[in-house]
């Protein structure tokens, strides 16, 4: 068996080695390299969250050669182009003297990213105990050059800036950077951009000029059939031996997210004790697999209680209480609740049109549910909560009939984790103590 971590063959966090899938028929990897061959274009991926446009990036651009730039933290194209240069190291501002000689024994050393152009003329040290001359010494301190010398070190190489969550940034701010982006394109510097679907053209958008100049890259969520290659690969690397179905259940759960799939089978060998590859290997039952209690500790490892504690609680109230229904779980709640249950019932779905909702609202509650109005405007307020909660990335969005959920770990919590039980018990001893 080989010598590596469980940790080396399930990466939630990290890009697979082991268990990397390549998705033969959108060949996503040639696509890209064609596209960074290709002078004065800019590529823009699109895809849902976590389906895996960061790993496809990180596997097809050497990490010494991509430059990560996160958009929701760009306020203005000058910004963008400061934390390009802070990547490469550059010094804040340079000093140029002219006149001066260093003398023998003396060595200089230079600052700056290692194989990035300005290490050749950046800031220099100069140490030893040679003697120093000058003749005639003047000195020009210049300060960094932003666009124009992030083209200058890394035009026409293989360095690309790569500007992750570009629709987080401000529709000002992104006509700003479109245009220099577009003029570093032109001059050889490779860049790339990732956004959510629903905002593909934001790069286009902001620059019409831009047409034909951007080569569209769209990801989708994996299928099943893609999710489980990821368990099928890593769970024999390890020596462990499950049962097919159970892979299909980790899939399921999954909701066509690499990276919750990673994470589910990483907890699955926690939970089986399995940190490195057993010898002989090992066939656990059912019994030790323990599936809910799996996906309960993968829950933990990512965070909506704020969100859905706002959710459950709805918009605050005027005048008179909300009706309360009873449900399948045996809990007792409002419409909001009622809601919440529907979207976590089986299957799992990521999207929703209303009347899909509705019926699943009858089908979480034991007799009376609530009218079909009531749950139309609590689908719109919690569009609106959730675009409070996350201004930057709202994880549930409702327009036209229609509910999206943008990121698969806000429905994996939702099904998988203890919170809606402990909302509810919370209100239950909350209503005793009034009494």
């Amino acid at each position: 068996m080989p010598h590596y971590d469980t940790t080396d063959v399930f990466t939630p966090a990290g890009v697979p080695t082991v268990t990397y899938v390549y998705r033969g028929e959108q060949d996503l990897e040639t696509q890209l390299r064609r596209a960074l061959k290709t002078p004065g274009l800019i590529i823009s991926l699109s895809g849902p969250s976590k389906s895996g446009k960061t790993v496809l990036i990180k596997k097809v651009i050497p990490e010494e050669n991509l430059i990560p730039i996160s958009g929701g933290s760009i306020r203005s194209a000058e910004m963008l182009w400061d934390r390009v240069l802070n990547w490469m190291q550059a010094p804040s501002e340079t000093t140029a003297k002219t006149g001066t000689t260093v003398g023998a024994g003396v060595s200089a050393k230079a600052g700056g990213k290692a194989g990035i152009p300005l290490v050749a003329h950046g800031s220099v040290e100069a140490s030893g105990s040679g003697s120093l001359s000058r003749a005639s010494e003047t000195s020009t301190k210049t300060a960094r050059g932003g666009i124009d010398q992030v083209v200058r070190e890394i035009a026409g190489s293989s360095f690309t800036v790569f500007i992750d969550d570009y629709h987080y940034m401000q529709r000002d701010v992104q006509e700003d950077v479109a245009r220099q982006i577009k003029e570093a394109a032109e001059k050889g510097v490779q860049i790339c951009t990732a956004s959510v679907p629903h905002r593909a053209d934001d790069v286009v958008r902001s620059n019409p000029e831009l047409r034909g100049r951007v080569q569209a890259i769209d990801f989708e969520y994996w299928s099943p059939q893609e999710v489980v290659k990821i368990a099928e690969a890593g769970f024999p690397a390890l020596g462990v031996r499950l049962p097919r179905h159970i892979h299909e259940v980790m899939a399921g759960e999954a909701f066509g997210s690499p990276q919750l799939m990673q994470a589910i089978c990483l907890q699955t060998c926690f939970h089986l004790d399995v940190e490195s590859p057993r010898d002989p290997e090992i066939a656990p039952t059912l019994e030790q697999i323990n599936i809910r209690r799996v996906l309960e500790h993968t829950a933990a490892t990512t965070d909506f209680s704020t969100l859905l504690d706002a959710l459950h609680a709805g918009p605050k109230l005027r005048g008179q209480d909300r009706n309360q229904f009873q449900f399948t779980d045996r809990s007792v709640g409002d419409v909001y609740r009622c809601v919440l249950l529907a979207l976590a019932a089986d299957p799992p779905r990521l999207s929703f049109r209303y009347d899909e909702i509705y019926k699943r609202t009858r089908d979480v509650c034991r007799d009376s549910a609530p009218g079909g109005s009531s749950v139309k405007e609590a689908l719109a307020q919690m569009g609106t909560i959730a675009s409070t909660v996350q201004a930057f990335s709202p994880v549930i969005e409702w327009s036209d009939d229609v509910l999206d959920i943008a990121d698969p770990y806000f429905l994996f919590y939702l099904r998988a984790s203890s919170r809606l039980a402990k909302i509810q018990r919370r209100d239950e001893g909350q209503s005793t103590l009034a009494v």
